[in-house]
């Protein structure tokens, strides 16, 4: 026997004794095991890699391969360190492509290897940011428009502190909308002709079947311009929206765009489609966007009246495809077409961007991006969608658990991750305005709707071309006024020669009764004179709650007693005094802030309010709670 490191030597190795034992130990017997395995080395050590490789150059000389100056030279070259461990980058979509029956095959992917690398790095970066406020998980996607390529795909941040959840491919998951499926109704909303970009919409509480919205500020501004509801992401005017426009086909609307966790009929769904009620992935809602970008890129590289192509709506892909030549004749219509898309892109880009004021857009290396946040109910998932002409990103910030965390919101968590890798992107162009199915009108500058005759003030701007089928101004009246201009008047009680006529901008009082405070220039209407009965052409309060028709459950207090619903009225005039009634019997009066705290019995029930002058509002409700 020889000792190891003989060059002749091929059969199995051995090592020498214990140190201060000499000798040689015996070879192990075929079937039994190392002697001492404690003492064995895990590999070969870097002499005995070392000898091996001489071996085998020595051995190629020998036999005619290389002569004795190559074989010499290669000895001289030293062996290559301890091998490095293999790289872990996008290793959820590694086990995305084994989930999906691809293991052992030979991929191209999409990846951009530089891309990856930073957007990871992104995202880890912020990812010890939010850690303080325990939000562990993140995910991460960059496509490009034009071909719906994945350029960088992480499906969850590396957690160092050994979180259960980092293996979870987030990018897949269904979680909460929150609210970023409202673009898609702005825009389905516009392409319909059922509003212009600035169009006044109602933000006051509702109670539709049980279902009481609220903004996430728990405020109201009494009426919104649709374009600044979208920007500011409030929830009343979106429901709103959606109920105009039915959520029966806001569902079949988001099938079509590539929405593929809508498992439910749409009346699973209803009205809260639009806050969150439904679960949607990262990896279906950027491809949405992206198709919603292509769509509108696509508009100006087509010939004829014809200006859209079907497959332009797809989904992403992460496999390096030969592209399909095949020829598809162009349609008519989209799911969306270029004009809605277009001055959707075109109000989402004012939205403000975390941690800077309105004014970033004036920096000319500002990069122009649309795009819009969600945060879930609970704070529980943080969204941020962006797209430009050229990429789209998306963002997802939270726990894979579930677990909600205050401030978890798209703006302050996953936002700021998307504008850093926005920054990592080439280019600044913007998309460009499809003129030919939009028209320049005038509108009303207070009420966005068509200027009527009766508009003081009106501005010119692109609208979608079905927008001419929305009605003129309906805020706009002519009323009547008294000569020192203080009080309301009318035929009966004043000389027409002495009325003084003026265009008023009057908002219903509900509306009237949240805007004012938020807009210290809305002017009331005066209250009409004592001796002028008041016309019925302008109703002077409404019911804030209950609504008509509403079925009310009043709970119980902890002492068990049937507790107290708060009733509460509009009234146009603020001065005025107004007396409640129920089911006849007088309760009280209120002024300036009309609030009563009632406790109606089980069953149906008439309310009935009087105010000082005569104005009359009845009101019909049913409570469901026992006595």
């Amino acid at each position: 026997s020889r000792q190891s490191g003989d060059c002749r030597h091929t059969g199995h190795r051995w090592r020498g004794g214990a140190a201060g034992g000499g000798g040689t130990r015996p070879r192990a017997r075929r079937g039994g095991g190392p002697t001492a395995p404690a003492l064995s080395p895990p590999g070969p050590t870097r002499d005995q890699r070392n000898a091996k490789r001489d071996r085998l150059l020595e051995k190629l000389r020998d036999l005619g391969h290389i002569d004795a100056f190559t074989c010499q030279l290669a000895q001289e070259e030293p062996i290559p360190e301890e091998p490095l461990p293999l790289p872990r980058q996008a290793r959820h979509l590694l086990a995305r492509m084994q989930q999906e029956g691809l293991a052992g095959q030979r991929l191209r992917s999409t990846l951009d290897h530089h891309l990856q690398q930073r957007v990871e790095q992104i995202l880890q970066d912020h990812h010890q940011r939010l850690l303080g406020n325990q939000i562990h998980h993140g995910a991460a996607l960059v496509a490009e428009v034009a071909t719906g390529r994945v350029l960088a795909y992480v499906g969850n941040v590396s957690n160092t502190r050994n979180y259960r959840g980092d293996d979870v491919d987030v990018a897949r998951a269904p979680r909460s909308t929150g609210s970023i499926l409202k673009p898609f109704l702005f825009a389905a909303s516009l392409e319909e002709g059922k509003i212009l970009p600035g169009t006044l919409l109602p933000d006051i509480p509702i109670f539709i079947n049980g279902f009481t919205p609220k903004n996430f500020s728990k405020d109201y501004d009494g009426a919104v311009a649709a374009d600044r509801a979208l920007i500011r992401s409030l929830n009343v005017p979106a429901v709103n929206m959606l109920r105009n426009y039915r959520y029966e086909k806001f569902h079949s609307l988001l099938k079509d765009l590539g929405m593929t966790t809508l498992q439910h009929p749409p009346d699973h769904y209803g009205l809260s489609l639009i806050l969150g009620g439904a679960e949607g992935t990262l990896w279906d809602v950027a491809g949405m966007y992206a198709s919603m970008a292509r769509t509108l890129n696509r508009y100006f590289t087509v010939a004829g009246a014809n200006k859209y192509i079907p497959r332009d709506i797809h989904p992403l892909t992460y496999r390096l495809a030969v592209p399909d030549t095949t020829v598809v004749a162009a349609e008519a219509t989209s799911a969306l077409d270029a004009a809605s898309i277009y001055q959707t892109f075109d109000a989402l880009k004012e939205v403000y961007r975390p941690g800077e004021e309105s004014g970033w857009r004036y920096f000319t290396s500002a990069k122009k991006i649309a795009w819009k946040t969600g945060t879930s109910f609970g704070f529980r998932d943080g969204w941020a969608v962006g797209v430009t002409p050229d990429y789209v990103v998306g963002v997802w910030v939270g726990n894979a658990d579930g677990e909600g965390r205050p401030g978890l919101t798209g703006t302050d968590a996953a936002a700021p991750v998307m504008f850093d890798i926005f920054s990592q992107l080439p280019g600044n162009r913007w998309f460009r305005r499809p003129e030919a199915e939009m028209t320049k009108i005038t509108v009303c500058a207070k009420s966005g709707y068509r200027n009527s005759p009766l508009c003081d003030e009106v501005i010119t701007r692109w609208v979608h071309s079905r927008g001419l089928q929305t009605g003129v101004c309906p805020m706009h009246r002519k009323v009547h006024l008294s000569a020192d201009r203080k009080y309301r008047v009318h035929s009966n009680c004043e000389p027409v020669d002495r009325m003084v006529e003026v265009n008023w901008f009057v908002l219903p009082p509900a509306q009237e009764y949240y805007f004012r405070p938020h807009n210290v220039s809305y002017r009331s209407l005066p209250p009409f004179r004592k001796d002028c009965q008041p016309s019925a052409a302008v109703a002077a309060m409404d019911m804030i709650y209950p609504k008509p028709g509403a079925r009310l459950y009043i709970p119980r207090d902890l002492n068990g007693q049937l507790g107290d619903a708060v009733f509460e009225l509009a009234h146009r005039n603020p001065q005025a005094t107004v007396f409640w009634h129920l089911d006849g019997e007088y309760l009280g009066s209120t002024q300036r802030h009309h609030h009563l705290t009632v406790r109606p019995s089980q069953g149906r029930h008439t309310l009935t309010i009087i105010d000082e002058s005569g104005d009359m509002l009845e009101q019909r409700f049913e409570v469901l709670s026992k006595m």
